[in-house]
């Protein structure tokens, strides 16, 4: 019976009831989530990124202040055999509230993206997993129509491509997709492409985004209008070497017409096969269901109950077999099957959970 050993981030303060990151185990097959506890305490580890050894858990600590600086933190941890999680070292994460954290494949660099401060980090991680002060800091400008949310650059997620040598940065504040060249030989690895942004419509507010597994479609999910934005990546260099040309071909909703609630999106994750693409919605609590077409369009089949309220982060299971959903406000996590066949999902059980705010498994 074969099982996969997960991670969860929560908030601790403020609102937040939890004391940190939490381990856990689930079966393979059933879907049954056994022996949830406390792996780390330690400050609003609100997102987590393994090395690809899965040796190492990094965690992003969404705070104010770190080190007497406007900044919040970075945490490095050794994972244990027992599943806990040895501390190695935090360093400043270069912005206020890091909110997003993501490794190279070499696992030699991290890139955090700092919302508050609206400044994408790049820090390095030695052999020991131990991270190293930032190495380059981008502090972005810009604002949008939406003068609540978008009255300076928010940094929110920086996604790689399946070959990693090359990147996107959602602005959530100047509705801008930052594009990027990612070195891991030179002094700053992040080098700007000819090309240095795609547009999101005005007022979206990009905040996650994922490759096509093909490495040719890019999926943007905009957190303000709740819609998932498609851009054709060209996957192979423009004339003179200056980089891939990325356009959008498609803006679709993931929301119902006629929700009846304000809802803001939160999470964007794709099939392993890449035939589908969900994403969630937080005041509506819903998983939006998409089929991707073989030229990588969307259509929207379903929207679920997320089985709780605010629907932070879910993810999809090593297999690709269930749906974990973590809904922060009702502080619980819930288990969906999915049907291989048609992607869509039905609801199978449920637990609690505090605060939680980010899930990852350990692929090895």
């Amino acid at each position: 019976m074969a099982k996969f050993s997960g991670y969860i981030g929560s908030y601790t303060e403020g609102t937040g009831k939890s004391k940190g990151i939490y381990s856990f185990s689930m079966d393979a097959d059933s879907g049954v989530i056994e022996d949830i506890h406390l792996a780390a305490e330690i400050k609003n580890p609100s997102y987590l990124a393994f090395a690809p050894s899965g040796k190492f858990l990094y965690a992003v600590n969404e705070l104010g202040s770190h080190g007497g600086k406007p900044q919040g933190g970075v945490s490095a941890f050794a994972v244990e055999a027992d599943r806990s999680l040895k501390f190695i070292n935090t360093k400043g994460s270069g912005g206020e509230g890091p909110c997003h954290i993501n490794i190279h494949k070499g696992g030699t660099f991290a890139v955090v993206s700092n919302y508050s401060g609206g400044v994408l980090a790049v820090l390095p991680i030695g052999k020991n997993g131990r991270l190293g002060g930032a190495v380059q800091l981008i502090q972005y400008q810009g604002t949008g129509p939406n003068k609540g949310r978008q009255e300076k650059a928010h940094a929110h997620s920086f996604t790689f491509a399946p070959d990693f040598s090359t990147g996107f940065a959602c602005d959530l504040g100047s509705d801008k997709v930052m594009l990027y060249r990612f070195d891991p030989k030179a002094r700053k690895p992040l080098i700007p492409w000819e090309q240095p942004f795609a547009a999101a419509l005005p007022g979206c507010g990009p905040r996650h985004g994922v490759f096509h597994p093909n490495g040719k479609i890019v999926y943007v999910l905009n957190e303000l209008k709740s819609t998932v934005d498609v851009f054709a990546f060209s996957g192979g260099l423009r004339s003179g070497g200056k980089g891939p040309s990325v356009d959008r071909i498609q803006a679709v909703s993931s929301l119902p017409k006629r929700s009846g609630k304000d809802s803001i999106a939160a999470a964007l994750r794709i099939s392993a096969d890449g035939k589908f693409l969900y994403a969630s919605n937080r005041g509506h609590d819903s998983i939006a269901v998409f089929k991707v077409s073989s030229s990588g369009l969307l259509d929207l089949v379903d929207i679920v109950s997320s089985g709780g309220q605010h629907p932070r982060d879910f993810i999809l299971a090593p297999q690709g077999n269930f749906l974990i959903v973590l809904n922060k406000d009702s502080d619980n996590l819930v288990i969906f099957k999915i049907n291989r066949r048609t992607g869509l999902l039905k609801k199978e059980r449920e637990y609690p959970a505090l605060s939680p705010t980010a899930i990852i498994f350990r692929q090895r």
